[in-house]
């Protein structure tokens, strides 16, 4: 029962981590699209 513990770590850390480099990617696109909106 360890092992499945362990991996359902990993899977969360890499999602976890998945999430965060995908929001850092949007917030930039987002201001962008604020400011064209605003136009």
């Amino acid at each position: 029962m360890e092992v499945v513990g362990w991996i359902a770590v990993i899977f969360l850390a890499a999602v976890l981590l998945f999430a965060v480099l995908l929001g850092i990617r949007s917030i930039p696109d987002a201001r962008r699209y604020l400011k064209i909106r605003r136009m």
